[in-house]
């Protein structure tokens, strides 16, 4: 039996690899990150009946959906429709994306760290993913996308980032997700030369991908808090998330 009363760096789950704690993180002036405040994950599309019992009593009580309508449809999210959940679905990239493969060869080229800078600058939707997240029920929020690496893991950065967390702490945490998706035999599997032969780089999560979008959002706005500034939130909003984060 999944024991939900410990807490967990990676979650034990065999259906979905890739569900971690944001809690158990360092942040400046002292103090942690509080666990059971925020998951990230990927695709829970597939989770047994135990794993979503395992979530509810873990605390999670809120499901923020960063895929598009396609992958949505294609694989419904398990926590839709229970009740004490709240689910909101926001794509984070766009909502045609069906998978890594159709995201554009020439963003790939000017590299996945600038794509990602590239997609705060759709300052909408992060102003209303902070705003889902800023008026959330008490508990836990999972949010995901398929892999639980790329947008999962910009928006991950920029709970981090906001907490207090450095960037060497928001390139360990992005850098996991590779390892923790070779558990699944299908991602494992892929021959990078023949099946993505135009997209191997976004398979893996290097560190300084995530470090390349945290240093240009700095170089733009300064700060998280400024950033989410310029997308529209109130002072006030951001700091009831950054409570939600450290208190």
């Amino acid at each position: 039996m999944l024991d939900y009363e410990r807490n967990w760096v990676r979650l034990p789950l065999q259906n979905a690899s890739n569900v971690r704690e944001l809690g158990g993180y360092p942040v400046k002036d002292g103090g942690q990150t509080v666990y059971r405040r925020f998951l990230r994950a990927d695709d829970i599309s597939s989770l047994t009946e135990e794993e979503v019992d395992f979530l509810l009593g873990y605390g999670v009580h809120m499901v923020v959906d960063l895929r598009s309508d396609a992958e949505a449809k294609k694989f419904p999210d398990r926590l839709m429709g229970i009740e004490g959940v709240e689910y909101v679905r926001i794509p984070f990239l766009g909502r045609d994306i069906v998978d890594a493969t159709q995201v554009r060869t020439e963003d790939l080229k000017m590299g996945l760290g600038t794509l990602y800078a590239g997609m705060l600058e759709n300052k909408e939707v992060s102003k209303e993913i902070f705003e889902s997240i800023e008026s959330a029920p008490e508990g836990c929020v999972l949010f995901h996308c398929s892999a639980g690496k790329d947008r999962t893991g910009v928006l991950a950065m920029l709970l981090m980032s906001l907490a207090g967390a450095d960037r060497q702490d928001c390139m360990t945490n992005y850098a996991q997700s590779y390892t923790n998706l070779c558990r699944k035999p299908e991602f494992a599997n892929i021959n990078l030369n023949e099946e993505y032969a135009n997209y191997g780089s976004m398979m893996y999560s290097e560190p300084e991908t995530i470090g390349e979008c945290y240093d240009l959002m700095m170089e733009r706005y300064g700060s998280t808090e400024n950033y989410l500034k310029s997308c529209g939130l109130k002072e006030e909003q951001i700091e009831r998330i950054k409570e939600r984060l450290l208190v």
